[in-house]
This record gives C-alpha cells, structure tokens and sequence, in this order.
C-alpha cells in the first residue's frame, strides 16, 4: 500500500505521543500500552504489552531499560536495508513535524510504502512500517535532509560491530531470607523456570528480590552473577551444547548471500541482537502458530553469523531452497 502515514492506527497514535514524551519510565509505558488499548476496546493477552514494547524497541523506534525502568524514542533515522534493491527505512521517532513532512513529500515526490501489521489475537497493534523507494545515495542523503532525520547507510550491517558478547555478569549474593520461597531454576529440556526448593547446582536462576523486583542470576561454581534473562537462557544453552539457531539462503539469483534467520522462540534473543536482526526488513519476526522458531527476513550471512558467534552459538546453514521445472521446490 502506498499514501501517506495512517494517524488514526493505534500504534501510530501511541508512537507519535511516545515521540512527542520523549522519555519516561518504563512501568508507565506499561501501564500505558494497556490503559489505550483497553479505550480502543482491544482485548490484551497476558505479558502483551511488554511484548509490544520489546517489538517497538526492536524496530528502533524506542530504547528501554528495564533495569533502571527507562524508557526513551530513539532518533529518527533513515537507512539502507541490507541487499533490498533501493529500499530504505524510516525509524526512530515520529513527530508531528516528521509526520507532515512524511505526507508532504508521498504526495509531492516521495515513493513511500506504508506496511500496516497485522498482530495476532490479544497482541497490540505496532505501527506502520515506511518504506522508502529511491534511486540513488545522494536522493536518499537529500530526504532525509527534508525529513529532518539523521541518514545511516544501514544500521543493520553497523549493529554487527557492536553486537555485546554473552558472558556472565558481576558477581551477585545468592538468594536468601523471605526470596528463598520465590526461587525457580531454568529447566532447558522443558523451555521454563520451574520452582525449587535449593540452588547447590549451576544454573540459570530467578527470583524476587526484597523490593520484589525479578533477580536473574547465573550460578558458576557456586558464585552466582548478574546477567539478563535473555543472555542467561543462551549461557545455558552453550552450557549445554543446544543449538538453536538456523539460516537460510534465499533462492533467486544472485541473493545467496541474503536469507532467513531461525531462533527457536524459547530463546529469544537480547535486544540489541533482535534490533540488528529486525532492521534488516524493517518487519517484527514472524511465528506462526505451527512453527517453533521466530523467523528474521532479509538478514544477510554474515550478520546471522556474528549473532550466532556473540551468543556462543553455532549456526546451522539450512540447505537452499532451489526452484525445479513446474515451479515446484526441492
């Protein structure tokens, strides 16, 4: 579809306002999520909102800590995605200002390609994806001049350089007193925290702390450190030698550089991992109700590598789905 930025969407309502806030606290952004969705009479399944902010963050439309219950909008930001045939990217904040100049130019001289998602049942509606077609670096360097937004070549590809390793965290005291009876080690045959009753294994482990914040500590040696959930889960897993990350070379010529990254959906991956892999369609992943794995488009090999590298993981290279005679695959 193509036209000019649909304002009356509900993730495009909550981006502009998120915009126009700048900053804020993340258990509000939380609140809030919930608290419009509930005005435009959308039903939420549980952890939905939090999911939406994972995706907006991955989208690189917002940035949040949940440590330190931050959240802010990122800079809005033009860029390259990797290997799309003059296809380009508008991210980052939304502005009212950013907004009519959007429209200003998709009816004057822009080619604009407004993607709406479609969320699942009981998820909130993301905003629109803005693609943007152009011919050459110096037209695309021009529009984000007008647009008043800063030009990236291609953030995807730039993340690659920036990727942190997993590793474990500070040292951390144990679980004690009251967060004794809150504890729950990560069973990897079952993909879940499961309560126990003692940590004298090495483990992933989480618990509620005295403020009743969810602690996530990995135990080595019987030290215990500070470390995210999502690292945590791939320090296991390269504990435990389990792969679960596959890619796949696209089929048409000339693209077997360019595929699809697989991540089996118990393992999601960090933020700034997903971010890297999201911008490289300007799409959240997709996961069907069939399938065990969330699926990243338009990632080149490289990139897939160095996520798979920086979360201890080998990758898995899928064999190429090749077009036979009758249009059939093999």
């Amino acid at each position: 579809m193509t036209g000019p930025i649909g304002t009356n969407a509900f993730g495009g309502v909550l981006l502009r306002w998120l915009s126009e806030s700048r900053s804020g606290k993340a258990s509000v952004l939380r609140d809030g999520v919930r608290s419009q969705v509930q005005a435009w009479g959308l039903e939420l399944k549980e952890y939905a909102d939090w999911d939406w902010m994972r995706k907006a963050a991955a989208l690189g439309f917002i940035d949040v800590d949940l440590r330190a219950d931050r959240w802010s909008v990122a800079p809005p930001v033009l860029t390259r995605l990797p290997h799309a045939d003059g296809l380009a990217l508008l991210t980052g904040a939304r502005t009212a200002r950013i907004s009519a100049r959007v429209e200003e130019a998709a009816q004057e001289w822009m080619e604009l390609i407004t993607v709406s998602h479609r969320p699942e049942a009981g998820e909130a509606p993301l905003p629109d994806t803005l693609l943007f077609q152009y011919e050459d670096l110096r037209a695309l360097q021009e529009a984000a001049e007008f647009l008043g937004t800063r030009y990236v070549p291609c953030a995807a590809l730039q993340l690659t350089e920036l990727l942190p390793q997993a590793a474990l965290g500070p040292e951390s005291a144990p679980p004690g007193g009251s967060t004794v009876n809150t504890l729950e080690k990560y069973e990897l045959r079952l993909h879940r925290f499961v309560p126990v009753e003692r940590d004298d294994e090495d483990g992933l482990y989480r618990w509620r702390g005295a403020d009743y914040a969810r602690l996530t500590r990995v135990r080595r040696n019987g030290v215990f450190h500070a470390v995210e959930r999502e690292t945590g889960i791939f320090l296991e897993l390269a504990r435990h030698r389990t792969g679960v990350m596959r890619w796949r070379p696209e089929s048409g010529k000339g693209r077997a550089g360019i595929g699809r990254l697989f991540v089996d959906r118990y393992a999601p991956l960090p933020a700034l991992h997903e971010r890297a892999a999201v911008l490289c369609s300007g799409f959240p992943p997709s996961a069907g109700k069939q399938t065990q794995a969330r699926a990243y488009d338009n990632v080149p090999r490289a990139l897939a590598e160095a996520i798979a590298a920086s979360l201890q993981q080998n990758l898995e290279i899928m064999p190429r789905l090749v077009a036979a005679t009758g249009g059939r695959t093999k």
